[in-house]
């Protein structure tokens, strides 16, 4: 077991391409978003990104806080940013597994991910 704390600040982060989508930008605080196990992670959205409906494997929730920017969530198998809720910096949404949801951002925005990987393939 490591017994050493985790101490960063933000400013000292080293960006990496996210896995399939470049144009995303991440990086892994605890553990790996592509890794068994706990995981916490930072993700950079650029302005404009929008994504389609998806959901997650069960059985593990998504849990996002938003840290920066505004991070536009709704739910459902179709897109429609009319049903979607604006979460501001502290906004907190779960989607449970297997739950369809989407996001849009109009300005760059940053989103603290929790949860239990692997969240995403390293391909």
């Amino acid at each position: 077991m490591n017994l050493s704390p985790i101490i960063s600040s933000f400013e000292e982060t080293h960006w990496k391409d996210f896995p399939g989508a470049p144009e995303v930008k991440y990086f892994d605080v605890e553990g790996s978003i592509t890794a068994p196990g706990p995981f916490i992670a930072r993700v950079k959205l650029p302005a404009g990104l929008a994504a389609a409906p998806h959901s997650h494997r069960a059985p593990f929730a998504e849990r996002n806080t938003v840290i920066s920017g505004t991070l536009h969530v709704g739910v459902g198998e179709t897109f429609d940013r009319a049903r979607c809720v604006a979460l501001k910096p502290g906004g907190v949404v779960v989607f449970p597994p297997g739950l369809s949801h989407f996001t849009w951002n109009e300005d760059e925005t940053v989103v603290q991910v929790h949860g239990e990987g692997p969240w995403i393939s390293a391909d």
